[in-house]
């Protein structure tokens, strides 16, 4: 199996582009490094180590939880290990979203988070509050990409809507009622993965790294918005089997 070090990561990210004060969304499969140094318990200070503090790292840590409870400490991401990753770090605070949280490390989480509009992808959501600070995206492994369905919302495709799901918050001792709007999609819709504006623009990135069959990717959220919107405002259904409707 290939083994990666924790030396051989920093390099990998330091060469993709990440630097001092990036606000960084992260998407890993963190099998894409093999055997990893130390179990891969490393990785979330090496990428804190090069954005500092004045930078933000974010994971998603989707639960889908409501109407069930969601437990800010307990609830189970259901977004990998990376996530899990981030919930053992003393630094990282949830965002308290029954349906589609986050784990944000950084002086400015806690400013996210007091911000964040009870929305998985509009505005005031936390991917909305990420491209307002300049963010990028991190992808480790993975074609994954949390600004897909912040682009569909801010399109308006034909095949999503707005629904609220409620749910109660569990905080330590606390417990309260929330909710979160969520761009659901239709039942019996079909999404393309990969979808093909995602497939012609990571052939287009510069920073990029290959590492067997996978991909190191780091770009700018805007970058993938100004390239991705024309082309869904011009046909609303690419992202679609339009067989399966």
């Amino acid at each position: 199996m290939k083994k990666t070090s924790n030396f051989e990561i920093e390099q990998f990210l330091i060469n993709l582009g990440v630097s001092k004060d990036d606000f960084l969304i992260i998407h890993a499969d963190l099998r894409v490094f093999g055997l990893i140094e130390n179990y891969g318990k490393d990785i979330i200070n090496i990428i804190r180590s090069i954005v500092g503090s004045n930078g933000l790292i974010a994971s998603p840590s989707f639960t889908f939880s409501y109407p069930n409870d969601f437990d800010i400490i307990r609830s189970e991401s259901q977004t990998g290990a990376i996530s899990r990753l981030f919930s053992l770090d003393p630094e990282a605070i949830r965002v308290p979203d029954g349906m589609t949280s986050y784990y944000l490390i950084g002086n400015e989480a806690n400013n996210i988070v007091q911000n964040w509009s009870h929305s998985s992808y509009g505005l005031g959501s936390i991917p909305d509050q990420i491209l307002n600070k300049n963010g990028k995206v991190l992808q480790i492994g993975t074609d994954i990409l949390t600004y897909v369905h912040f682009l569909e919302q801010k399109v308006g495709v034909p095949y999503r809507f707005l629904k609220r799901f409620y749910g109660n918050i569990v905080d330590e001792d606390r417990t309260y009622r929330s909710y979160t709007d969520f761009y659901a999609r239709e039942p019996g819709i079909e999404k393309l993965i990969p979808d093909p504006i995602r497939t012609k623009f990571y052939s287009l990135l510069k920073n990029s790294i290959a590492i067997e069959n996978k991909q190191l990717r780091y770009f700018q959220t805007s970058e993938y918005l100004n390239y991705s919107l024309p082309l869904l405002k011009e046909n609303k259904e690419i992202l679609i089997n339009k067989g399966i409707i």
